[in-house]
């Protein structure tokens, strides 16, 4: 992903500044078309390295005395109202963009400016007097920035490859990240595969002056628990009022703009929220030819007029886009849930700004069995830890990670005000696997194009903490909400349940005992007979346990990967148990997809970031 990189060093001749900054940028450079900009001042190298959409004039931009400059990528929404309140104290603006605008804005309120920007963003200030170094993210850390303090300097980037372009760093794997990444698939807290590198918090000001690293936490999820007595009618209407909001705010800038639509309710809520006016609009879905997802998409983009795209998935894709896609996340998003890289051209040739919901409204929508959980059943629902770990690791290795996995939680930090488990559920989930896991979609989209998040502008967050719980459970009030706006969408199903969203409770637990049936009786044909479905299952667009099994490309990729000796003799792995999952998954007797991708994507990860 583009971004910004950053070295401050607290001596002149301690580091070559700018050979350094010239890799990082180049590193992170994955196009020929990307523009570049850098910044190297004595002791500082900044630069940025961006799609030309958001902002694309150079940078940094200085203040009027050249005493403060600014990097930044990403962007804000409420630009107009905070440039008319800075014209009025007395601000010039000659750039007109969003850089300018913050800048001026510290200059005003010091660092309480962060509580006045609404968006998504990653900015470094450099203060020439001061010689001291901001670097501030948004709410949500959905901009990733890696940073890392060693020998007298600050390296930063984007991209953790780019702070190994120092090749004076060691690069020493991180064995709690290993662990996290097997036991859940992804890494919690703000670790990364490699010690001594972390990622930025979510709503951090980090402050770097004179060689000491301080972070301050500006922002965090607090849920209102002493919930208003308003009415059912109340809450819809005012969702209602700032999703429209939202998404109208968002449709800036002369761009072409786009939504990955699916079966789901995120996708379709922003696509029937634009307004004909901004028209044409292109809609994109991949996926299995008959799936679900395909046909719903479809029937929305006919009902809405959006140009629409599909993709078909197939099963030897994976094999071709694998490397690419962890060198991309460095390693840090099981590839198997990568799809969305086997369309960026397609994405890229008709648009340049994606809207993506990721579950924005739907973040608080467990179920009500957790209302009464306790923080040890929160966890294993909501991460799932992998079952026979002891097996998975060699036994030298084990003993080395043992004490992590049973201290993992030791890496998630709450906000000690929340009190209803709850709400602890989403807390944990917005923190944790939105942040290391679902944004990786995102991070792989801005290869290619820019990305914008209705659900997540700080007037709909803000509301939705404030929200019961029994209007949240099950998507209760999010499925109101786009009835009240949108019933000409009413016919089209559900993904999740095949059904309208308007759908009696009856229908409902008719057809959750009907797919119950049909997995049981799929779940016994599998055991007896081998892996043929009496059942094919449309709810999913991929099927990769299926097609790890019968697609000879992509199962021999896979064998060539993991049963090499390479593989096979790193320390981490019980290799026999290793070749027994592959085994039962191959013969049918077990779908083991999911934990063959993790390894797939931990050794090759090995052979990009740690071989070369």
């Amino acid at each position: 992903m583009p971004g910004l990189v950053g070295i401050v060093s607290r001596y002149n001749d301690s580091i070559d500044i700018k050979d350094l900054l010239l890799d990082m940028c180049q590193v992170i450079q994955h196009e020929k078309w990307y523009k570049t900009d850098t910044f190297i001042d004595k002791t500082l190298g900044l630069g940025r390295v961006h799609l030309g959409i958001f902002n694309p004039e150079s940078q940094p931009i200085f203040n009027q005395d050249k005493t403060l400059c600014i990097i930044m990528e990403g962007e804000i929404y409420n630009y107009q109202n905070m440039k008319e309140e800075c014209i009025a104290k007395g601000k010039k603006f000659y750039f007109n963009n969003d850089p300018e605008l913050i800048l001026h804005l510290y200059e005003e309120y010091g660092t309480d400016f962060v509580h006045k920007l609404n968006g998504f963003f990653t900015l470094a200030i450099w203060n020439e007097k001061t010689q001291k170094l901001l670097i501030v993210n948004d709410r949500y850390g959905f901009r990733p920035l890696y940073y890392t303090e060693y020998n007298g300097y600050l390296l930063f980037g984007s991209e953790i490859k780019a702070i190994l372009q120092d090749k004076t760093k060691k690069k020493n794997v991180d064995d709690r990240s290993v662990a996290d990444f097997f036991s859940f698939g992804y890494i919690l807290g703000n670790k990364t595969f490699f010690q001594g590198i972390k990622l930025l918090p979510p709503a951090s000001i980090l402050t770097y002056n004179e060689g000491n690293i301080s972070i301050d936490q500006y922002w965090d999820l607090e849920f209102n628990e002493e919930y208003s007595d308003q009415s059912e009618e109340y809450y819809v209407e005012k969702l209602s009022k700032l999703i429209l909001q939202a998404v109208e705010r968002q449709m800036k800038g002369k761009h072409r703009f786009g939504v990955p639509l699916t079966g789901g309710l995120d996708s379709r809520t922003i696509a029937a929220s634009i307004d004909k006016k901004y028209y044409p609009i292109h809609t994109f879905t991949f996926g299995k030819p008959d799936c679900d997802d395909a046909g719903f998409a479809y029937m929305l983009s006919k009902k809405l007029g959006t140009t629409h795209h599909f993709y078909e998935f197939e099963p030897a894709h994976l094999a071709s886009y694998a490397e690419k896609v962890v060198y991309l996340t460095d390693g840090m998003k099981n590839c198997v849930h990568a799809h969305i890289y086997n369309i960026l051209d397609g994405i890229h040739q008709n648009v340049d700004v994606i809207f993506d919901g990721i579950q924005g409204l739907r973040f608080v929508t467990p179920g009500s069995e957790l209302y009464g959980a306790d923080d040890a059943e929160i966890f294993s629902d909501l991460f799932n830890p992998l079952k026979n770990i002891d097996q998975f690791f060699s036994d030298s290795y084990y003993l080395k990670i043992q004490q992590y996995l049973n201290h993992f939680s030791d890496d998630i930090l709450i906000n000690s005000d929340i009190n209803l488990p709850f709400n602890r559920y989403n807390y944990y989930f917005l923190k944790q696997r939105k942040r290391r896991f679902s944004i990786f979609g995102p991070i792989i989209l801005r290869t290619k194009v820019e990305t914008r998040f209705p659900f997540y502008e700080n007037e709909i967050m803000d509301f939705i903490l404030t929200v019961p719980p029994v209007l949240r459970v099950n998507d209760y009030l999010f499925k109101k909400t786009i009835i009240t706006l949108f019933p000409h969408l009413l016919t089209v199903p559900y993904q999740k349940t095949g059904l309208p969203l308007n759908a009696g409770n009856l229908n409902l637990k008719a057809h959750e005992k009907i797919e119950r049936v049909k997995a049981l009786i799929n779940s016994g044909v599998r055991r007896t007979i081998g892996y043929e479905s009496v059942f094919k299952d449309h709810s999913n667009y991929a099927d990769y346990n299926n097609w790890m099994r019968n697609d000879k490309k992509l199962r021999e990729y896979i064998y060539d990967i993991l049963l090499d000796n390479r593989t096979l003799e790193r320390p981490y792995f019980n290799q026999e148990y290793i070749k027994k999952i592959i085994d039962l998954h191959m013969s049918g007797k077990k779908n083991n997809f999911e934990l063959i991708g993790r390894l797939l994507t931990f050794e090759l990860w090995n052979r990009q970031f740690i071989d070369k």
